[in-house]
C-alpha cells in the first residue's frame, strides 16, 4: 500500500536547528508537502520521501521520477528523506493532492520505490562511517545528516 501523509507543524517547530531541510523556515510548507511513507523500516526508523514537483534524476540514485502531465519532473527526493517515529506527528491523506497517474505509478512501483529508499539510507550509512557523507556528492544534501543518532553512527 502507498501511503501518502503530511508531517506535523510541530515534527518541524522541534527540528529548527536542522540541516539541508527543505523548505527551511517556512514551517506551513514543510507541514503541508507530501511525503511518502515507506513500509520498510531502516534499523527501527521510518523513513518518508518527500514529493518534489521538480527533481533532477541525472545524478545517481538520488530520487525516483513521478511525471505527471502538469509537472514531468516530479519525483521522489531520496536526499531529503526524513525519520518520524513518533505516529503523533503523521498525518494519513486519504486524498492525497497528486495526480492519478503519480498515485498509480506508486501503487504499482511501491516494492522498488522502499528499496531504492532503503539502499539510500544503507548508502548514506556506509559513507557517514568512513566520514565521506559531506564529500560525496549523493548525499552531501542530505537530510540524513540530522539522524545519525538514529542511524547508529
Amino acid at each position: 500500500m502507498a501511503n501518502i501523509v503530511l508531517i506535523t507543524h510541530e515534527y518541524f517547530s522541534d527540528k529548527e536547528n536542522f540541516v539541508e531541510m527543505l523548505d527551511f523556515g517556512d514551517r506551513l510548507k514543510q507541514s503541508t508537502r507530501c511525503y511518502f511513507s515507506v513500509a520498510t523500516t531502516y534499523n527501527g526508523n521510518s523513513l518518508f520521501v518527500p514529493l518534489r514537483s521538480v527533481i533532477d534524476l541525472s545524478v545517481g540514485k538520488m530520487g525516483y521520477p513521478l511525471p505527471s502531465s502538469s509537472r514531468p519532473k516530479a519525483g521522489l527526493d531520496f536526499r531529503k528523506i526524513l525519520i518520524v517515529n513518533n505516529v503523533e506527528h503523521i498525518s494519513i491523506l486519504q486524498h492525497p493532492n497528486i495526480s492519478s497517474s503519480q498515485m498509480t505509478k506508486l501503487v504499482g512501483e511501491v516494492m522498488r520505490i522502499e528499496s531504492r529508499a532503503v539502499d539510500y539510507v544503507s548508502g548514506y550509512v556506509k559513507s557517514a562511517k568512513k566520514r565521506r557523507e559531506k564529500i560525496d556528492s549523493k548525499y552531501r544534501f542530505s537530510t540524513l545528516h540530522n539522524f545519525h543518532k538514529e542511524l547508529g553512527i
